[in-house]
């Protein structure tokens, strides 16, 4: 599962999720295709609106393996 299919499973919307970050929808998309180049103070919001712990978010979705 990738950043935005969890987003997607949590209810979050691209539209929300860009108004709370203070992003446009086409930068969203842009890092959500890169997460990680996502800024700290985003990567932030995202793990509380996901609701796991950081160390989760970046194991699963913001380190590429």
């Amino acid at each position: 599962m990738n950043l935005r299919e969890a987003l997607k499973e949590k209810g979050v919307t691209i539209l929300f999720l860009s108004e709370r970050l203070g992003l446009s929808r086409p930068t969203l998309f842009k890092y959500l295709d890169t997460p990680e180049e996502f800024k700290i103070k985003h990567f932030k919001k995202i793990v509380k609106y996901l609701d796991i712990t950081e160390r989760e978010a970046l194991i699963n979705y913001f380190i590429k393996s």
